[in-house]
């Protein structure tokens, strides 16, 4: 009896391991499997695979596909013997594991037991369940979409823009799949608590990031790349020989860098964030208050979500604390770092600024701001 693949569409007769797909599609799997030469997608993963044969397919996402559908790695038998065969699904396996947690969060863990075991708080219902969900699953598009290179680079300013140009979109759809019910308002509120947020995001992460990793004077890219020479950063891009020398520019912006450290990063370490306070903090930011344009609606949609937030945030503090620390403390602790962040962006806008008057860069803050405007929000304004 005839079958369509599950992966391609095109006619299937039966099974190849474990799951109804051709045999184009089986022998693509099965060279897949035993392919030393790892698959990456330039989609974000959004290619489709079809049984167009003439058309050449991703094979990070047809390989992807293979799997989601059941196709089992364990059946692919190996014509050598049964021990190089375990080797390879062991390597197949650490592979996927890694995936999802690309080197620059390699110190990500998972929801702590205890919390998921709490009298207080039911876990299933807490933001946060959905928010580290979700967040894993963008460190996994991140990969997918920022291939791991060999060695690590530093990035000069037009690099680093052409990255967050790229992950911008990757964080929009984070935002939208933990919150749903932003689509509740208007489109040009949405895009103004998402604009609000990116800009935090882009400051507060890579502080995070610095603390792990324990490089508090480096800024840490989603790509693992850095930004950690200021000539660099403000020279390199140019098409043109700088009107200043490599010390001058660093005499200029030095103090800048030692100052987002001192106002942000510093802080980061003293408070010792848990990933799960990080993004609880980060979803905050998203539902701030007090902005320009901001709508009275958009307030009380805001005042009710940080409330939530706020809850789970406190209950995060008990269970990460240490038994000689106060949980209120900590709670405390991870506030002050709301106003350490708004002053992170006060240093960069400043650095911005700066930039664009020595014209070393050609990015204003406006020019920063239109390109974080919400790229999911457009559609919902055509839908309108």
């Amino acid at each position: 009896m005839e079958q369509i693949c599950l992966v391609c569409g095109a006619i299937s007769t039966e099974p190849h391991y474990g799951a109804d797909v051709c045999r184009a599609c089986a022998a693509f799997f099965r060279r897949r499997v035993f392919s030393r030469f790892p698959a990456n997608c330039d989609q974000v993963g959004t290619c489709e695979i079809t049984s167009e044969r003439e058309v050449r397919q991703c094979k990070a996402c047809r390989m992807e596909k293979c799997l989601k559908i059941g196709m089992q790695v364990s059946n692919v038998q190996s014509k050598r013997d049964k021990h190089d065969n375990e080797k390879i699904i062991r390597r197949i396996v650490e592979e996927s594991e890694k995936s999802l947690v690309p080197a620059c969060y390699s110190k990500v863990n998972t929801i702590p037991a205890e919390l998921q075991c709490s009298s207080n708080f039911e876990y299933n219902n807490m933001r946060l369940k959905s928010l580290h969900r979700n967040f894993t699953g963008m460190l996994h598009l991140r990969k997918r979409a920022f291939p791991r290179r060999k060695t690590q680079r530093t990035l000069h300013h037009a690099e680093a823009l052409t990255i967050f140009r790229k992950d911008v979109k990757l964080a929009a759809d984070w935002i939208n799949s933990t919150f749903p019910e932003l689509s509740q308002l208007d489109a040009s509120q949405q895009k103004l608590l998402f604009r609000n947020f990116y800009l935090k995001w882009t400051v507060f992460e890579p502080a995070y990031l610095a603390v792990l990793l324990g490089k508090p004077n480096t800024y840490h890219l989603p790509t693992g790349d850095v930004v950690d020479e200021v000539g660099i950063y403000y020279t390199r891009h140019l098409g043109t020989p700088p009107s200043y020398s490599l010390d001058e520019v660093s005499r200029i912006f030095s103090p800048y860098w030692t100052d987002f450290r001192n106002t942000l990063v510093d802080p980061v370490i003293d408070a010792k964030l848990s990933i799960h306070e990080f993004l609880l903090l980060c979803s905050i930011c998203l539902f701030d208050v007090g902005l320009d344009g901001q709508s009275d609606e958009c307030i009380l949609f805001c005042q009710k979500a940080r409330q939530e937030l706020f809850r789970e945030l406190n209950e995060v503090c008990k269970h990460v604390c240490d038994k000689s620390e106060n949980y209120c403390f900590r709670f405390a602790q991870n506030m002050l770092l709301l106003p350490s962040i708004q002053r992170g962006i006060d240093v960069f806008e400043e650095e911005l600024q700066l930039g664009g008057l020595y014209k070393l860069i050609s990015t204003s803050t406006d020019d920063w701001y239109a390109m974080v405007d919400g790229p999911n929000f457009e559609k919902e304004e055509t839908k309108n």
